[in-house]
C-alpha cells in the first residue's frame, strides 16, 4: 500500500453496504454503525449500545482541553437504549454513556473506571454492572454479554495514550487526560443464534479468547500497525463469518457528515489484510448511522 493511499482520507462510495433503516417492529438482529467504536444491537425491541461517541467534538472544542458530553447530539441521536457496554475507558469510547444511562434509564455494563466516570455525573448505583473479564455473563435483555479481558493498542509512537486508572468519579467538562483507559475488554454478545464480539482498540491477549467463537467481529483499524498480525489473529481466533471495521473515521466530523478516514488509517490496507486470510470473512463497511441484518 502507497504512502499516498494512507494519506488519503476518502472512501470511496462503492466500498460502503447500505441498508434501509429498519423498521421499528422489525425482526431480527440489527446492527447500526455510530462511528468512532460506536454501535447500536436492537433485537426483540431491546437497544444495546457499545462505546457510544455521539458529542463527536471539535478540534476546536478539543483544544481547550476540557471537554463535557452534548446533550443536545445525543438526544438527537439516541431515541431508546436499555443497556451500554463500554470496553474502555477512554474519551471517544466512554464521555456519553453516563447522559444516556441517565437520560434513559440504560444499565451500564463497564470496568471499574467507566462507572467512576458514571457515578461523577449522578448514574445511579442501581445501574452500573462492574465487568471483570473472569468469564462471567449477565443477562441483559435478550442478550448474553461477556466481557474478555484484553488491551489497547499502543499507537502513540508505541505507548498507550492516557494510560493508568480512573479511582475516584469525576464531574464533567473534565480534561481529555481524565479519561485514563483503565482496564480494557472485548465485548462478546449473543442473541438469537448469533455471537457479536467489539474488539474496540487493535490489540489482543490472544489467550483469553481461546474457546470463543463469533459469527460477527466489530473491529478496530485504528493503530493495528502496532499490534504485529493484528487482523490475522482476530479472524485466528474467533473465525468470524462477517467482519465490520470500525474506529477507522475521524470523530471530530459531525455525525450527519461523510465519513471520512483518519489521516494514516488505511482502511484499504485493513480490507487487504483480510483477504489475505486464508479464511476471510465477509467484510461490510459501513456509512456513518448506517445499518446492516445480522439475523
Amino acid at each position: 500500500m502507497s504512502m499516498l493511499s494512507r494519506l488519503t482520507t476518502r472512501v470511496p462510495d462503492a466500498l460502503f453496504h447500505r441498508e434501509d433503516r429498519p423498521a421499528p417492529d422489525a425482526a431480527g438482529l440489527l446492527l447500526q454503525w455510530l462511528g468512532t467504536a460506536g454501535f447500536r444491537l436492537q433485537h426483540k425491541g431491546f437497544h444495546f449500545w457499545l462505546d457510544p461517541h455521539l458529542s463527536r467534538h471539535r478540534p476546536f472544542e478539543l483544544a481547550t482541553g476540557r471537554v463535557s458530553p452534548d446533550l443536545q447530539r445525543i438526544l438527537a441521536e439516541v431515541d431508546l437504549a436499555h443497556a451500554v457496554a463500554v470496553g474502555h475507558s477512554h474519551y471517544d469510547h466512554a464521555i456519553d454513556t453516563p447522559a444516556i444511562a441517565r437520560l434513559h434509564g440504560a444499565q451500564v455494563y463497564g470496568s471499574r473506571d467507566t462507572l467512576q466516570i458514571c457515578r461523577g455525573q449522578g448514574v445511579p448505583e442501581r445501574q452500573l454492572h462492574e465487568l471483570r473479564g473472569w468469564g462471567e455473563t449477565f443477562d441483559v435483555g435478550p442478550f448474553t454479554l461477556r466481557a474478555v479481558r484484553s488491551e489497547h493498542s499502543p499507537l502513540a509512537l508505541g505507548h498507550v495514550p492516557y494510560p493508568g486508572r480512573i479511582t475516584e468519579p469525576f464531574d464533567v467538562p473534565a480534561p481529555l487526560s481524565a479519561y485514563r483507559v483503565g482496564e480494557v475488554f472485548g465485548l462478546h454478545l449473543q442473541a438469537s443464534g448469533t455471537s457479536v464480539c467489539h474488539v474496540g482498540s487493535a490489540a489482543l491477549i490472544d489467550a483469553e479468547l481461546r474457546g470463543l467463537q463469533a459469527d460477527v467481529v466489530l473491529c478496530c483499524t485504528i493503530g493495528r500497525h502496532a499490534t504485529p498480525r493484528f487482523v490475522h489473529r482476530v479472524i485466528d481466533a474467533l473465525r468470524p463469518k462477517l467482519l465490520i471495521p470500525c474506529h477507522w473515521d475521524q470523530f471530530w466530523r459531525p455525525i450527519q457528515a461523510t465519513a471520512r478516514q483518519i489521516p494514516g488509517n488505511d482502511l484499504e490496507g485493513f480490507l487487504a489484510d483480510v483477504a489475505r486470510h486464508p479464511q476471510a470473512p465477509q467484510v461490510q463497511v459501513l456509512p456513518l448511522r448506517g445499518w446492516t441484518t445480522l439475523s
